[in-house]
């Protein structure tokens, strides 16, 4: 089983085109398992519906934003372990430092390159493999 195959990717983001986009770029990388999902509380229904082994979410949300997304996941047992990248526009230090406090394994900053997603997708999915 290649990690392709074996990782379950979560999409949320409340823009359609940058769900799809992003979709397509992992689909691209090879990934096949890819759920995308509008908002933080369809999420919820997502993670507890399968194992995810990555989330990629948008901060801006409403009525549930990344950073409350992130939280809910951190403190339930079964979900903690899972890798989540904070997809945002906000790239000031307080923000950074408050999704790094709150357990997020990496960010992406729009407007959003193949390449700086690919390259946090696979680090954090082999960092969560391999612990």
């Amino acid at each position: 089983m290649s990690l392709h195959d074996e990782s379950n990717i979560l999409v949320v983001d409340d823009v359609n085109t940058m769900r799809s986009q992003i979709k397509e770029l992992l689909k691209g990388f090879g990934f096949q398992n890819i759920t995308t999902v509008a908002n933080g509380e369809e999420a919820k229904v997502a993670l507890h519906a399968g194992p995810i082994h990555l989330v990629l979410c948008d901060w801006h949300m409403e009525p549930t934003d990344g950073m409350a997304l992130l939280k809910y996941v951190r403190t339930h047992p079964q979900m903690k372990s899972i890798a989540f990248l904070m997809v945002t526009a906000e790239s000031t230090q307080e923000l950074v430092v408050q999704a790094i406090k709150g357990g997020v394994d990496d960010y992406l900053i729009k407007p959003l390159t193949r390449g700086q997603i690919e390259t946090k997708v696979y680090t954090v999915l082999l960092k969560k493999r391999s612990t």
